[in-house]
C-alpha cells in the first residue's frame, strides 16, 4: 500500500519549480553565503537538509545557526506537490532503496543543501551563554552555501587528531568542527542533568552483495559526531517550537505523552527481577540512573528493551501534552521538511514569523487529523521497512537450516520466547513445546520461564546460543530451539518470591487450573509436585 510512482501532475509541478528557480534572487532572505557552513551526514545520504554554523562571541556566548532546507519555498499550500507530499507523510527508508516524500528533483536537487551550491534555507538562530542556557531564539528566511560537506566517519579523525592535516580541510573548518563538539557535548551534559531520557537499542544495519542479496550485518556506528548532530537538530526543534509556543499559534508538535504508571510499576518489578533499584518507577532522573548503571553490562539490553516497551509512542498533534522523554513542555519537528510532512507546516509558519507576516495556522480540528495521519504514516513506512528487513534475512536464513547462532532474547511470552541474531539479526521463535525437559514457568512481571524442576532461566536480554530449526517466508516465521550449549541454560537454586503463589497451570490442552496473572506451561519432563492426578472415574484422589 505504499506510494511509489509520483503521477505526472506532480512531476510536472516539480519542474516548473526547477525553471522558476534562481538561486541569484535573495530579496527577503538573510544573505548567508559568506558563512563557514557545514554538513555532516551518513557517507551514502542522497538529500542533505540541515547545515550547521558557530561562532563565539567576547562575552563567551555560542551563537548557533541551524540551517534547514527551505521545502516550503518549492512546496507551496495547496499545491500538486503539498498534496501528494502530505498524502505520503514521509519518506520511506527500505534497505537499498527510498520512496521519497517528494519527487527528487526536489528532494536531491534543488532543497538538498550541496556543497559550493547556494540553496535557500529556513535557519533557527540560538544564543547560549557559558553554561548552554538559551538566551535567545530568532528565525530567518536565508541563503547559505555549504563550505564542506562530511561524512559522519571523516569527522572524529579531524577531533581526535588537531595537529594533523587534512585534505580540503580548512582552519576555520576545523575550528567550526571543535567548537561544534565542545557546545554539542555541553548541550548534551546539560540535558541529561535536567531529566532528559537517553533511550534505544544499538541498530544494526544489513550488508548486502551486489545481487541484493544479505551478505552480512553489523552494528550502525554512534560515537560523538552523531551526537554533534543529534544535539543541534534537537536545540533547533525545542527552539522553534517555544517561539511558535509564545505566540500562542497552534501546529503540529511531536509529543510523547507520560508512560502508563501499571506498565512502569510492571518495569519496576522486572528490574527488581535483575537485581536493579528503581525506587521511583515515573522519575526520569532515577530511570537515567538506571540505564547508565547498566552500560556495557549483561543486562543492559534487557533493560533498554523492557524500558522502550514500558513507554509510549511518540506522535503528532497539536495538543500541548510535552515530550516526556525528553523532558520538554514545548517541542516540534523542524529539521527534516525533504522526509517528513509535519516539518514542512512548521516551516510555512516559520517562514510568516520571519517575513514579519501574521502567521496563520491550521485550524485545530484539520491538524488533530493531520497528526494523526501523519503518525499513521510514519508508523507504515517504519513497519514496511522492518518487513523488508525480515524478508530478507529470512531468505537468508533458508541456507542454514540446522546450524547453531548467538541470540539475545528480546521477547518472552507464556507460550515462548522471540530471539534475534548478534551476527545477523533474525528474528525468530522458541516455541515452549520445544523446551521438553522441564515444566517451565512464566513469570509475566519479570518477563522471565522457570524451570520447576531443573530451575534453567530464560529471560528478557539474556544471550541464547539456537539451533536454526524451519524457516517460512511466506508466514514470516523463524523457528529456532535452544541449543545443549546455550550460556541462557543457566541452573539455579530454587527461590521462592512473592509472585509464586499467584502463579497458575495450563496444561498441554491449554486449560487453567487456578490462579492470576502469571502461566506455566507443562512440555515434559516430570509432572510437578501439587498436580491433581484423576482416577479412571474421573473423581480426584
Amino acid at each position: 500500500g505504499l506510494p511509489y510512482e509520483f503521477p505526472e501532475s506532480v512531476l510536472d509541478d516539480a519542474r516548473r519549480q526547477a525553471d522558476a528557480f534562481d538561486d541569484t534572487k535573495l530579496q527577503g532572505r538573510t544573505d548567508l553565503t559568506g558563512e563557514t557552513i557545514v554538513t555532516i551526514d551518513p557517507a551514502d545520504a542522497r538529500d542533505f537538509d540541515d547545515a550547521i554554523s558557530l561562532s563565539r562571541s567576547n562575552d563567551g556566548h555560542w551563537h548557533l545557526g541551524v540551517h534547514i532546507a527551505d521545502v516550503a519555498h518549492f512546496v507551496p499550500s495547496g499545491s500538486q506537490l503539498d498534496q501528494e507530499a502530505q498524502k505520503r507523510g514521509t519518506s520511506v527508508y527500505l534497505p537499498r532503496h527510498v520512496i521519497p516524500m517528494l519527487p527528487e528533483l526536489i528532494s536531491n536537487g534543488l532543497a538538498s543543501l550541496q556543497q559550493g551550491q547556494v540553496r535557500f534555507t529556513k535557519t533557527a538562530f540560538i544564543e547560549f551563554d557559558e553554561a548552554g542556557t538559551v538566551v535567545g531564539t530568532d528565525v530567518a528566511n536565508s541563503a547559505i552555501k555549504v563550505t564542506r560537506r562530511f561524512a559522519y566517519e571523516e569527522v572524529m579523525p579531524i577531533l581526535n587528531n588537531p595537529k594533523k592535516s587534512f585534505a580540503n580541510v580548512s582552519p576555520e573548518v576545523r575550528q567550526l568542527l571543535g567548537n561544534m563538539f565542545e557546545l554539542a557535548m555541553l548541550l548534551r551534559r546539560r540535558r541529561f542533568a535536567l531529566g532528559a531520557l537517553q533511550m534505544g537499542i544499538p541498530e544494526v544495519a544489513i550488508d548486502f552483495d551486489n545481487n541484493g542479496g544479505v551478505s552480512g550485518a553489523h552494528i550502525r556506528p554512534h560515537d560523538e559526531s552523531h551526537e554533534i548532530i543529534e544535539e543541534f537538530m534537537l536545540a533547533a526543534n525545542i527552539a522553534v517550537a517555544g517561539i511558535l509556543g509564545s505566540r500562542g499559534l497552534t501546529f503540529l508538535r511531536r509529543t510523547h505523552g507520560d508512560p502508563d504508571e501499571l506498565k512502569m510499576r510492571n518495569f519496576q518489578q522486572f528490574c527488581q527481577g535483575l537485581g536493579l533499584t528503581l525506587k521511583k518507577s515515573q522519575d526520569r532522573k532515577e530511570i537515567q540512573e538506571l540505564i547508565r548503571s547498566v552500560e556495557g553490562k549483561p543486562e543492559e539490553r534487557a533493560v533498554n528493551f523492557a524500558l522502550l516497551r514500558s513507554m509510549q509512542q511518540a506522535v503528532y498533534s497539536p495538543e500541548d501534552t510535552g515530550h516526556y522523554a525528553l523532558a520538554e513542555e514545548d517541542y516540534c519537528h523542524f529539521t527534516s521538511p525533504i522526509r517528513r510532512y509535519p516539518d514542512l507546516t512548521v516551516h510555512r509558519l516559520v517562514g510568516q514569523i520571519a517575513a514579519k507576516r501574521s502567521p496563520t495556522p491550521q485550524p485545530v480540528p484539520e491538524l488533530i487529523q493531520l497528526g494523526k495521519h501523519c503518525s499513521i504514516t510514519e508508523r507504515r513506512a517504519e513497519k514496511a521497512e522492518r518487513e523488508l528487513i525480515r524478508i530478507k534475512l529470512l531468505r537468508y536464513m533458508v541456507d542454514r537450516i540446522g546450524e547453531e547462532m548467538d541470540c539475545i532474547i528480546t521477547g518472552v511470552e507464556s507460550f515462548g520466547m522471540f530471539c534475534q541474531g548478534v551476527a545477523i539479526p533474525a528474528e525468530g521463535m522458541i516455541h515452549l513445546s520445544s523446551l521438553s525437559d522441564d515444566f517451565y514457568v512464566f513469570d509475566q512481571a519479570t518477563r522471565r520461564l522457570t524451570g520447576s524442576q531443573t530451575h534453567r532461566e530464560f529471560r528478557l536480554g539474556d544471550a541464547i546460543r539456537v539451533v536454526v530449526v524451519a524457516v517460512d517466508i511466506d508466514r514470516r516465521q523463524l523457528d529456532l530451539r535452544v541449543a545443549e550449549s546455550s550460556p541462557a541454560a543457566r541452573k539455579k537454586k530454587a527461590r521462592p518470591t512473592a509472585s509464586d503463589e499467584h502463579r497458575h497451570s495450563v496444561h498441554p490442552a491449554g486449560r487453567t487450573q487456578r490462579g492470576s496473572g502469571n502461566t506455566a506451561m507443562h512440555r515434559g519432563g516430570k509432572k510437578p509436585k501439587g498436580t491433581v492426578k484423576k482416577s479412571k472415574r474421573g473423581k480426584k484422589r
